[in-house]
């Protein structure tokens, strides 16, 4: 059982998907019985609901959004204001997240949705175990690639890289969504990436969205029946900007 207060960054994970079974029954059960964290839950709930509406109806916001906006702004303002200390009772993580939730509001949006497809978790534990195989002496690193082996056995097409871009391992690794191709790589500024690819008709958006996941930034994708996800340790934004690059070079 889970002896320990629920925290606010739980109930957050709990709503980006990222708790286990035995998690969610903590945060449920806290939640059951606290009437205030539960009618924060569902305000945060109703607003992320409210964004998928807006990406998939594009237009002029709705009032109760730009409202919303208007009352994170000001909480954010005042948590600046207060040195970043607690505002209402929730940690400073809350309003970092309302930040994002008002950038997605400000800025048109893409493909907002509450979690990301399952190919995201993949993508992160094949990164890990990436980097745990590049500091094994009996794992090799195979970084020799033979496209066309790879297309004609998976029907995967190995993406194009921008320049300096090095691959340094290349596996052919299982996913819920069928057999997958990853490539852990170096980019230009000597960053240990990896990018997974599976041709599956997986819920990621036409262009890259970031997001943190299970300790790793990840930015997914897909281009038409190939789905996309660049995994690092940078900040989401960064991984975001090197997914364009590399999407840019395989349209």
């Amino acid at each position: 059982m889970h002896n320990e207060p629920v925290t606010d960054a739980e109930i957050q994970a709990y709503l980006d998907g990222e708790l286990d079974l035995r998690q969610r029954f903590a945060v449920e059960h806290h939640l059951a019985g606290d009437p205030e964290a539960a009618a924060r839950f569902m305000a945060d709930v109703e607003l992320r609901t409210s964004l998928r509406l807006m990406a998939e109806e594009p237009g002029e916001p709705p009032v109760e959004m730009v409202e919303a906006a208007a009352r994170l702004a000001a909480r954010l303002n005042a948590a600046r204001t207060a040195g970043w200390a607690q505002i209402f009772g929730r940690p400073i993580m809350r309003m970092a997240a309302a930040a994002v939730l008002l950038a997605v509001i400000v800025i048109p949006a893409r493909n907002v949705l509450a979690s990301p497809p399952d190919f995201v978790g993949d993508a992160v534990d094949a990164y890990h175990t990436g980097l745990l195989r590049a500091t094994m002496v009996s794992q090799v690193e195979t970084p020799r690639l033979d496209a066309k082996e790879v297309q004609r056995s998976t029907r995967i097409r190995v993406p194009r890289l921008p320049a300096r871009w090095v691959v340094t391992d290349a596996q052919i690794v299982p996913t819920g969504d069928g057999p997958a191709l990853q490539l852990m790589l170096n980019s230009p500024g000597d960053e240990r990436m990896s990018i997974l690819i599976v041709r599956a008709d997986t819920e990621s958006p036409e262009e890259p969205t970031a997001v943190r996941h299970a300790g790793a930034s990840v930015a997914y994708w897909r281009e038409g029946e190939m789905s996309y996800a660049l995994a690092g340790e940078g900040e989401p934004e960064a991984v975001d900007s090197a997914a364009e690059d590399i999407a840019a070079d395989n349209i």
